[in-house]
């Protein structure tokens, strides 16, 4: 039987990994933001996991409108990227848990979550940015599961929700020993290619993060129950605020909640979150 040990929420701006793109910055910001990475990287080492299932984002990279699943899981060996050219980093390789991913693919099939899979899923800057803060020894096997949340339709906030907690619970049913952490990458409030692009909403940002740390995530779905409405006030960016309600429907009850790090840096509102044993 296996264990979801901790839990990471952290934005995956593509400036992060690219100094370079930081644009009206301050450096106290920057500073901020590298502090609250740091402190998840201390509590990832700390929970030792043996896997880190990842809820991510695709930017019409991976998929597009020919083939666009609401939940997308890996279940090769390996992955590399970022497929983002642009991003001008160096492409990395990282081990996939196929083994877990299958199992999870499967479990899904039998309890009503129609997962889609890919044995060859290239990696976007939404894993590798905020993975290069948090394992930057690249040692830590992931199954990415790719959440649409860039173009409708999306699955709805309390879907999102609602698959965290079908992986926690399939999770514990794996039969292997193994330690499992979970993450989720994108958001916060963003405009891109928008008019209003750059725009960021700190006080949707503080809220959301609030109604995490407090487990009223049933609050959120409630008050955005459509893409539309939630895109209003967090921008099309935001919509990647599924990833962070995954992970919170991922955790059991003995990890708390807590805000590591937030920042409205603009072009995007920026946190770090972790739910941890206190």
């Amino acid at each position: 039987m296996a264990d979801v040990v901790i839990g990471i929420a952290a934005s995956h701006a593509p400036n992060l990994a690219n100094p370079s793109l930081m644009t009206g910055v301050k450096e106290a910001q920057y500073a901020t933001v590298k502090a609250g990475f740091a402190q998840a990287r201390t509590l990832l080492e700390q929970a030792r996991p043996d896997a880190i299932v990842i809820f991510s984002s695709d930017h019409f990279d991976r998929c597009f409108y020919d083939n666009l699943p609401p939940f997308l899981v890996a279940v090769g060996e390996e992955a590399e990227g970022p497929v983002n050219e642009w991003l001008k980093i160096p492409k990395v390789k990282l081990k996939v848990a196929g083994e877990l991913g299958r199992f999870l693919v499967s479990e899904g099939l039998e309890n009503g979550v129609d997962f889609a899979s890919s044995a060859e899923l290239p990696l976007d800057h939404a894993e590798v940015v905020p993975l290069s803060y948090l394992t930057p020894n690249w040692d830590i096997p992931i199954v990415p599961i790719v959440v649409n949340a860039f173009a409708p339709p999306m699955p709805s906030l309390k879907r999102c929700l609602q698959v965290g907690a079908f992986v926690r619970a399939a999770i514990k049913r794996w039969p292997e020993k193994k330690r499992v952490a979970v993450m989720g990458t994108g958001g916060l409030s963003h405009w891109v290619g928008l008019p209003g692009t750059g725009r960021v909403n700190a006080e949707f940002d503080r809220w959301f993060l609030d109604c995490l740390v407090a487990g009223r995530g049933a609050e959120v779905i409630a008050k955005y129950p459509k893409a539309e409405e939630l895109e209003q006030v967090a921008g099309n960016g935001g919509q990647e605020v599924r990833d962070w309600l995954a992970v919170a429907g991922a955790m059991p009850a003995r990890l708390k909640p807590r805000v590591l790090s937030y920042e409205p840096i603009p072009g995007c509102g920026i946190g770090v979150m972790a739910w941890a044993k206190e």
